[in-house]
């Protein structure tokens, strides 16, 4: 392969972002690689890692070169086996499918959820704060997108237990070195959908569209694909929003100053959740592979190369964001950020999951004067989504 600038610097072992000890905090090593250059190729895995915002704004914005139907996870798709609709496939498949669905997506329909969220958020609130020391996840930003996934898709899954050990599953099968239980999980998931799941689906919701009728367009092929599409949105929908919601509540927690100015303008709240996005992303990276030879800031890709985007990387580029390792709720362009992605494959959910945070800091910002870390917090050690699996937070009520 060729480079044409010395940004094409091979990335030593431990500038490998998916090794475990990145997990709690991977920023520094996210520093570290943008310091490098536009794109490092990390030898031992053979992949090239794009953290700058421009680079990785290029990479998902350029679907033509920058392909996802070979696969947007770190395994291909040939070597999985497996095509998740949305994001492993390029137009106009992808046009075909995402369309099938986008309606329910739209400004309406998704503000027709809101009373359901609203009530549900109002119900959990109010328990945890009743309680007073929680461990946020399991009270609050685990239940919160099941409720609403439910409400968009007519799915009631068997158990909170058990839907959080699938979404969780699917996340860990996308990124590198997956444990073959995880498939097993989402294999699972897929069958409990096809039998018990999908029969219990009330009439006229979103996963019924989907299964009988192809969804808004009719389009969606019958069997697996339509399965496949309901499917992802029901278990990404998921943790993604569980870790937008907990990572909120760890970042106001860490900046009390900052969630004292979102109480005191509740105006703020919808900024804040983009802020929360870019400051601590909930997705950590999309793959995509090269059709042709392709360069960027001046590197040469070579064709069939595996490219690694790191969406939190470049939400904290200082070359795109002022101070931006400081959560700053009113800052102008933080909605710029690329933590659902970009283009075409902007994350379909992502609507949903912003009403959800809007909803939970509004609630909060009620009844909440401050979170204080009540234990130590926990992450995932998912290498796919940043998320925790517990946050024990002290609230203190609002004396107002």
């Amino acid at each position: 392969m060729s480079s044409r600038s010395p940004g094409a610097l091979a990335g030593s072992a431990e500038l490998d972002p998916f090794r475990l000890e990145h997990v709690a905090d991977p920023y520094p090593v996210y520093a570290r690689l943008r310091e490098l250059g536009p794109v490092v190729h990390l030898p031992e895995r053979d992949l090239w890692v794009v953290t700058r915002y421009e680079s990785v704004s290029a990479v998902l914005r350029d679907h033509r070169r920058f392909l996802s139907g070979l696969g947007s996870s770190y395994e291909r798709v040939a070597e999985t086996g497996f095509r998740a609709p949305f994001i492993d496939n390029d137009p106009p498949e992808h046009t075909r499918i995402r369309r099938s669905v986008q309606p329910r997506f739209q400004r309406g329909p998704v503000e027709q959820l809101r009373p359901g969220i609203r009530a549900a958020t109002e119900h959990l609130v109010e328990a945890a704060v009743a309680e007073g020391e929680v461990d946020v996840v399991p009270a609050l930003s685990q239940p919160l997108p099941d409720l609403a996934i439910r409400q968009l898709t007519g799915i009631t899954p068997p158990d909170t237990a058990t839907i959080t050990e699938w979404a969780d599953s699917v996340m860990h099968m996308i990124g590198p070195d997956a444990d073959p239980v995880h498939a097993a999980r989402v294999m699972a998931s897929f069958e409990w959908l096809a039998g018990p799941g999908a029969a219990g689906m009330p009439a006229h919701c979103l996963g019924r569209l989907i299964t009988e009728q192809g969804g808004e367009t009719g389009l969606l092929h019958e069997g697996q694909e339509r399965l496949l599409t309901l499917g992802s949105i029901w278990l990404a929908g998921i943790d993604s929003t569980n870790s937008l919601l907990a990572n909120a509540i760890h970042a106001f927690a860490l900046f009390p100053d900052v969630w004292d100015a979102v109480r005191a303008d509740p105006g703020l709240i919808g900024n804040a959740v983009e802020e929360v996005l870019r400051w601590d992303s909930p997705f950590k990276q999309f793959f995509r592979r090269t059709c042709t030879e392709v360069e960027i800031g001046g590197v040469a890709l070579p064709a069939d190369a595996d490219v690694c985007a790191i969406l939190p990387a470049a939400n904290r580029d200082p070359q795109r964001f002022a101070d931006p390792d400081t959560l700053d709720v009113t800052r102008p362009d933080a909605r710029h950020h690329v933590a659902f992605g970009a283009s075409i494959h902007l994350c379909i959910g992502a609507p949903v999951a912003r009403l959800e945070g809007v909803e939970l800091l509004t609630a909060l910002a009620a009844r909440v004067r401050r979170f204080e870390i009540a234990g130590p917090p926990v992450r995932n050690p998912n290498r796919e989504i940043r998320n925790f699996t517990s946050l024990p937070i002290r609230l203190i009520k609002d004396q107002m």
